[in-house]
C-alpha cells in the first residue's frame, strides 16, 4: 500500500492520513507504509484502508495502535465521521449499523449537515418490526414505553398518534428511559410541540410495566383489542 495511489482511490485525505471507506468486514490500518493490523471488530459492513502520514505509537507486539496515541485518536474520529456519512445515505441498514448511528445520534447532524438526509435515516423500529425514518416522529403526539414488542404494543402503536417505544429502541440510542430518549430527540427538533408521555413503571419490572402502561394507554386510545 502506498500514498501514490490515484487521488480518486481515496474517500478522504487530511494531514493525518489517507482514508478509503468501502463495503468490507474489516479496517486495514497502516502506520505510513507498515501494516499494523486488521480491526475485525468493525462489524458494520463497512471497512476499508487507512494509512497514517506519521508513525503511529504501537504496543509491544507492534501490531496495534495505542489507545492514547494522539495521531490514532484523531484518525479514529475522522473514520467515525466518514462511516456516519456513508451509512446516512445507505439504502439498507443492518441492526449493527442502526445501533452505530443511534449511539452517535448527537454527531449525526454535524456529520450530515443536510437535514433532509439525516432525518430520513431509518433509525426507528416500531413494535411490528418496521423501520421508520426519524422524520416520522413529527407525526406522533403521544409516546409510551412498553418493554417488549408484544400484541398490546403492536395494537397501541399508531392509535391516535401514539408511538410505542420498546427497550430495544431505547438501547439502540444508549438511553435508559423514555424521557431521556425524548429529550435527546426533542433537542434535535424531531418532535412536535406539546407531545405527551404515557407514564408507566420502570423497565426493571417488565411484567408489571406491560400491564400498567397498557391500562394507562387505554385512557388515551380506548381498548386495544
Amino acid at each position: 500500500m502506498t500514498h501514490a495511489a490515484a487521488p480518486d482511490f481515496w474517500t478522504f485525505e487530511d494531514p493525518l492520513a489517507c482514508y478509503r471507506i468501502l463495503k468490507a468486514d474489516a479496517l486495514e490500518v497502516y502506520s505510513q507504509d507498515v501494516f499494523v493490523r486488521h480491526f475485525d471488530t468493525w462489524q458494520l459492513g463497512i471497512g476499508g484502508v487507512v494509512i497514517s502520514k506519521k508513525p503511529l505509537e504501537l504496543n509491544f507486539a507492534r501490531n496495534a495502535a495505542e489507545s492514547d496515541c494522539p495521531i490514532w485518536s484523531g484518525i479514529r474520529k475522522v473514520i467515525e465521521a466518514l462511516v456516519i456519512r456513508e451509512l446516512a445515505t445507505a439504502r439498507h441498514l443492518t441492526d449493527a449499523q442502526r445501533k452505530f448511528l443511534g449511539i452517535r445520534f448527537r454527531t449525526l447532524a454535524a456529520c450530515v449537515p443536510d437535514p433532509s438526509v439525516w432525518r430520513g435515516v431509518r433509525l426507528l423500529t416500531d413494535p411490528s418490526g418496521n423501520h421508520l425514518p426519524l422524520s416520522t416522529l413529527a407525526h406522533y403526539r403521544k409516546f409510551v414505553h412498553i418493554p417488549e414488542p408484544g400484541t398490546d404494543a403492536c395494537a397501541a402503536h399508531g392509535r391516535h398518534g401514539t408511538f410505542v417505544v420498546t427497550d430495544a429502541l431505547l438501547d439502540r440510542f444508549g438511553m435508559g428511559s423514555l424521557r431521556d430518549w425524548l429529550a435527546l430527540l426533542s433537542g434535535a427538533g424531531l418532535l412536535a410541540e406539546g407531545y405527551s408521555v404515557v407514564e408507566g413503571e420502570s423497565a426493571e419490572h417488565a411484567s408489571v410495566s406491560q400491564d400498567s402502561v397498557c391500562a394507562r394507554l387505554q385512557q388515551f386510545t380506548g381498548p386495544l383489542s
